[in-house]
């Protein structure tokens, strides 16, 4: 007999007899990723807007109980964070055709001088792919060590980064309304206090689901480590990267 790990029903089957989901879910691995990215271009998820809100919330709460095995209710973090990029470039490039480049967001040098952030914007999913396992590093190392996995961490930034990306697709959504009423573009600049808000919620709602010394000195140590690393990476490696593959 085995205790379901996402609803605590007990089964002897492979799969849960009262939610469907498999009793002892496999560990987070590498190959559990792979697989996960061949399933999302094969399948569509539910839980999608019900994983955004949630992340929203309680974001420690989601990863923990996702890592460990509370998966059916969830979207896939994988996934989550590729749907987020696709939506959030779809607006992006929507707005530009309507409105005009820059005008009701102004973008400009955020990704570098010139058309460096122009191209930066339109390969969006490879800008930031390629900055994820740098910061899943951090927050391994500080927070998730003792109890977790290196591709279980990256979990974090997927969900983390995806969640960012949804809170950006909304404040241009926002910005956009201000433009059709005042004339007045809005600097993406403004959404970095945004990001840097969730950032240090997410950090520190994640501590509070850890079993680890000075836990919230480490999620402020890690918080600090992304933003800025997100920031150099932003100025000074896109856009040489950008002008080097893109342009």
């Amino acid at each position: 007999m085995k205790t379901c790990k996402n609803c605590g029903a007990s089964t002897n089957g492979l799969y849960c007899s009262n939610c469907g989901q498999k009793p002892v879910p496999e560990r987070i691995t590498l190959h559990y990723i792979w697989h996960e990215i061949f399933h999302f271009f094969t399948h569509a998820e539910k839980g999608f807007f019900f994983t955004s809100a949630q992340l929203v919330k309680a974001p420690g709460t989601v990863i923990k109980n996702f890592i460990e095995g509370k998966r059916k209710d969830y979207q896939k973090p994988f996934s989550y964070y590729l749907i987020w990029i696709g939506v959030y470039t779809l607006v992006l490039y929507l707005m530009g055709e309507l409105f005009g480049e820059n005008k009701a967001v102004s973008f400009a040098n955020y990704f570098g001088p010139g058309e460096t952030t122009k191209y930066a914007i339109s390969h969006l999913n490879i800008v930031l792919t390629l900055l994820l396992p740098i910061q899943a590093i951090y927050v391994y190392i500080f927070l998730m060590y003792r109890q977790y996995n290196f591709v279980e961490a990256l979990v974090v930034i997927l969900y983390g980064i995806g969640t960012v990306i949804f809170l950006n697709a909304s404040f241009v959504v926002i910005a956009l309304i201000y433009y059709l009423i005042t004339g007045n573009s809005v600097s993406i600049l403004w959404s970095d206090i945004l990001k840097a808000l969730y950032i240090a919620w997410i950090m520190i709602d994640l501590a509070k689901v850890l079993t680890i010394k000075a836990k919230y000195v480490r999620a402020v140590i890690a918080m600090v480590l992304l933003m800025a690393t997100f920031t150099v990476w932003r100025l000074y490696v896109s856009p040489p990267l950008t002008n080097l593959f893109f342009k």
